[in-house]
């Protein structure tokens, strides 16, 4: 018996030290994705089963590795290093904007490329002795200690494949036994910053991986659907006195706008935005309450173009890149089918958060992204006033009326001091200068989104073609990591503020119109029930959604993430329908599509303005004798300012002269007799050619 217990021992003695190589970069791990040590070891103490369920994923992966590659040292330094960078990057993201890392923000990788350069608090001193805290136990245990075996043999690897596996199965299923369901233990995908404070990253992650591909609808069948638009009534459209007008709607969402004079413990030089205000007081205005913080402004998109709800979704998801994977009807189809002309305008990279294929998708017959602007820049990014231009181009390219949503980009994150070549608004008040130097930042920015605002208005004022602006925030402005300037300045008192959700979600709107200058409406609503909204206003027939949600804005004008529900008198049952309505459209097989006649994506849909058309080649010379260059001179339609010339397809020195000239230079060996084939392209920021035009020969001759 004794003999049979030796080895037995020897197993656990040999296996055990492996419990506490887990548990090394997992409370490391909380240190950084927390931010605080005394928050980790609380959280340790006072959740011990999510503390071993952690452990348990870092373990599982651990056991994984070693028994694949059989070099212990090596599969704890890989795993480790992987977990450790995500809980950093999630720990820097939280102070940010408030949510931390999740598994779909893999999916948006490329969209937050712009964001790194900004990111500069990392390597903080908190940050660096936590790595070396576990730099130096890390190598206490493995190197200076003869607890954990440097290999393995074949049978044992084969047990920790089974045990890692087992381990991982455990508990993403929550079986055999569910341990998960009896502690109550599950994903807050409604709020992830409690999800991760609760569970931990490991297990908050992946709970969110279970959730991300989660199951079906109950309730949902084409039956139910039917039975929804049915009972829906058509909603009567006021104002029929007003005839056949068919005004423009341009819908402007406005990057981190947002009233700081709120803020009563400083005081601004001018009002930032007199005009917005001015609008306010006039006609109509209000607040809606966004479902973001900081940034996410594509998913602000998502739910006024489609009235589909971010609430149905998990937080931190971005329903452009994981769920829009085919036509979903929108503003832009919409108003399309009754004979408007719909263009998606946005001063930043066509790929950026799927934002071409999306636009497509929602029924828009042109998109003007950068790469068809005029690189007239304010700060870093492209000025409010270019984006206005745009406007006034799209709508007067048409011959009918226009639907146009724009989204602007000069007031994008971040806002420290020196962001714009100059400020004109000083802010002062007894607060730390930090936090100064970021609202005025912020006032400047905001200055021009107001401008382009006064400019839009006067010009379809003084135009007299009908028109709608609805102009808004996407959400507030991230002044600082973990709402520095907000606490500093005493906007909210903290992360525990009683108006927390309504002071730092709530963004301002106003909706102004040149043919019904009487309406004015005082709005208070969600961003998924403003396209409703609008289609009302502009008098024109919405779809079967459209009608629902405008009926549901009468009984619950503002949807607030789940836990808020009870103090804001929201009864889940009042939003069954909806969220069987966006299921049906966003996941299920689009029943009520079924009596659609015209397809939502418009098969013309295209980058640009128009086809872009070479017309004509003209050389300073079709002799190139004793030339060392010669320039072209090229004529044609929808010349992008950006574009630039091919000869026989290597990029030439371009020049934009306006949408119907530009010149090149060839010089070099390119200086060749023969025929060249001119062409002109757009190239985006990955080197993807987005748009050509026709080939143009041209005959020269000498040498």
């Amino acid at each position: 018996m004794r003999n049979k217990l030796i080895p037995a021992w020897r197993f656990v003695r040999q296996w055990s030290p492996l419990l506490l190589a887990a548990l090394i970069p997992l409370l490391i791990m909380e240190i950084l994705s927390r931010g605080r040590y005394l928050e980790m070891l609380t959280w340790s103490v006072s959740h011990v089963l999510e503390l071993i369920f952690n452990g348990s994923i870092l373990l599982g992966f651990m056991l994984l590795l070693m028994a694949a590659i059989g070099r212990t040292r090596i599969a704890y330094w890989v795993i480790s290093a992987i977990f450790i960078i995500f809980a950093l990057i999630s720990g820097v993201k939280l102070k940010i904007l408030g949510v931390p890392l999740t598994p779909w923000d893999l999916m948006v990788a490329g969209e937050g490329t712009d964001m790194v350069k900004y990111v500069t608090n990392i390597l903080n001193a908190r940050t660096l002795v936590a790595l070396l805290l576990f730099i130096g136990a890390s190598y206490v245990l493995f190197y200076r200690t003869t607890w954990i075996a440097k290999r393995f043999a074949k049978k044992e690897r084969i047990i920790m494949a089974a045990a890692g596996v087992i381990m991982l199965a455990a508990v993403y299923t929550d079986k055999p036994l569910p341990v998960q369901r009896w502690a109550h233990i599950q994903a807050e995908t409604w709020n992830q910053a409690d999800n991760t404070q609760s569970n931990g990253f490991a297990l908050a992650t992946f709970l969110n991986t279970k959730a991300m591909f989660g199951g079906g609808h109950p309730g949902y069948d084409d039956k139910a659907i039917e039975t929804i638009v049915s009972q829906t009534p058509k909603p009567e459209k006021a104002g029929a006195s007003l005839g056949d007008i068919k005004p423009n709607v341009i819908v402007i969402l406005s990057e981190a706008f947002w009233d700081p004079t709120l803020i009563q413990s400083v005081q601004f030089s001018r009002d930032p935005i007199p005009f917005f205000h001015k609008l306010q007081r006039e006609g109509t205005g209000g607040w809606m309450l966004s479902p973001q913080y900081g940034g996410g402004t594509a998913n602000v998109e998502f739910e006024v173009l489609t009235g589909n709800s971010m609430r149905f979704l998990p937080q931190g998801s971005v329903a452009y890149n994981q769920y829009i994977n085919g036509e979903v009807d929108s503003l832009a189809s919409i108003y399309a089918r009754q004979g408007y002309t719909s263009t998606a305008i946005s001063p930043f990279y066509n790929w950026y958060f799927n934002s071409k294929k999306v636009y497509e998708d929602f029924g828009f017959s042109k998109y003007i992204p950068i790469e068809y602007f005029k690189p007239n820049y304010e700060g870093p990014y492209i000025a409010d006033s270019e984006v206005a231009a745009n406007i006034i181009k799209s709508t007067s390219q048409s011959n009918g009326p226009d639907f146009v949503f724009a989204n602007t980009m000069e007031n994008h994150f971040h806002f420290y001091p020196g962001k714009f070549p100059k400020n004109t608004i000083d802010v002062t008040g007894n607060v730390a200068p930090s936090s100064i130097g970021m609202l005025e930042t912020l006032a400047q920015g905001i200055s021009a989104a107001d401008n382009m605002l006064k400019e839009l208005v006067e010009h379809y004022q003084q135009s007299g073609e009908p028109t709608i602006i609805a102009f808004w925030g996407d959400h507030l402005p991230a002044l600082g990591d973990d709402y520095a300037t907000y606490i500093d300045t005493k906007y909210i008192s903290g992360k525990d503020d009683p108006d927390f959700l309504k002071k730092m979600y709530s963004v301002p709107l106003v909706v102004w119109n040149n043919f019904d200058t009487s309406h004015k409406d005082s709005l208070n609503i969600s961003p998924s029930f403003l396209g409703p909204y609008l289609i009302d206003l502009s008098r024109q027939h919405g779809s079967y959604y459209t009608d629902y949600l405008q009926q549901l804005s009468k009984k619950v004008p503002v949807i607030p993430p789940q836990d808020h529900f009870a103090e804001m008198h929201v009864k889940a049952d009042d939003l069954k329908d909806y969220e069987t309505l966006q299921y049906d459209i966003l996941f299920g097989d689009r029943h009520a599509y079924k009596d659609y006649t015209t397809p939502i994506i418009d098969p013309h849909y295209r980058l640009g303005y128009g086809p872009i058309t070479i017309a004509g080649v003209v050389p300073d010379t079709q002799d190139l004798s004793g030339r060392s260059s010669v320039t072209l001179k090229i004529t044609g339609e929808n010349l992008p300012p950006l574009a630039y010339a091919t000869l026989n397809g290597e990029q030439l020195p371009t020049t934009w002269v306006d949408e119907h000239t530009a010149t090149a230079v060839v010089e070099g060996d390119r200086l060749k007799s023969g025929i060249w084939d001119i062409q002109m392209n757009v190239k985006d920021s990955k080197d993807d050619v987005i748009g050509k035009s026709n080939t143009w020969p041209v005959e020269i001759g000498g040498r």
